[in-house]
């Protein structure tokens, strides 16, 4: 089985800021709808490529030294030998911070493991020290499990996380998250390039309004290491109890998606990200 390098990429949910939308019949409400989606698109994005650069730092990192300085942007300390655990991992990019494949890292991160990510069993905790990625700070922790493979053979990781967003604007976002991902194609391969992740699981917390919400993944999402998109799924995600569900498509990879309100209207929209940029 390839590396743990790649298998937290499957937290993308690609998001579904609304680019553009005609007036729901309750102008406050679609407001409250379009800011929930920004915060979960902004969620699962940073969330992602968080995920990305721990498992780059930590499961590539195994040489002979205590300290690796990965060009000098993050420091990365190994409390104890890299290859020993249980280990706990400090990433730290410093007050300045460093921009990285176009994400600005700042603070730090903790990390700890009890064993490599690949094996069934391992647990990761993860918790944050002043810590920003793109301006916006993340606080609070998730924990990743690897629960050994399924009844077909697929290796599976379960993900748990209660954080906070806050804003460049002040704003704040919470966001409680149980999810599952399954590697349903490329385990068997050396090259990551052909993985297929399948994505299930919910999100609870409250939006940059202060209003509850809940979304849950109700056909799995598909997500190919080779597109920037879920490729199809569909999730419901409401508050104030209206329903709304996001449709992924049919598997071609593009950025359309179709979004059913709580009337029955049906909307065609894009998908972009980082709304706050």
């Amino acid at each position: 089985m390839k590396k743990a390098l790649f298998a937290l990429t499957a937290f993308l949910f690609a998001g579904f800021l609304l680019q553009s939308c005609k007036k729901d019949n309750d102008t406050a409400d679609t407001t409250s709808m379009q800011t929930t989606a920004e915060d979960l698109v902004s969620y699962n994005d940073l969330s992602e490529y968080t995920d990305y650069e721990i498992d780059a730092l930590v499961d590539d990192a195994f040489a002979s030294d205590e300290v690796s300085d990965r060009g000098a942007c993050p420091t990365v300390t190994f409390a104890q030998p890299k290859g020993t655990w249980p280990n706990t991992i400090t990433l730290d990019y410093s007050t300045d911070g460093c921009t990285k494949d176009g994400n600005t890292f700042k603070g730090r991160i903790v990390i700890e493991q009890s064993n490599k990510m690949t094996v069934a069993g391992a647990v990761r905790n993860v918790s944050f020290n002043d810590f920003y990625i793109n301006n916006v700070k993340i606080e609070g922790t998730r924990t990743l499990t690897n629960d050994g493979p399924n009844t077909a053979g697929q290796p599976v990781w379960s993900k748990t996380a209660d954080e906070t967003f806050i804003f460049p604007d002040g704003t704040t976002a919470t966001f409680s998250t149980n999810r599952t991902r399954t590697l349903v194609n490329g385990a068997d391969t050396p090259t990551h390039l052909d993985n297929v992740w399948s994505i299930a699981g919910s999100t609870t917390g409250t939006n940059r309004k202060g209003e509850t919400f809940t979304s849950t993944i109700t056909s799995p999402l598909m997500k190919r290491f080779l597109c920037p998109w879920v490729v199809e799924g569909v999730i419901e995600f409401a508050h104030d109890g209206k329903m709304r569900t996001l449709d992924f498509g049919d598997g071609t990879c593009d950025r359309d998606a179709v979004l059913t309100l709580n009337d029955g209207t049906t909307k065609n929209i894009k998908i972009r990200h980082h709304w706050w940029k």
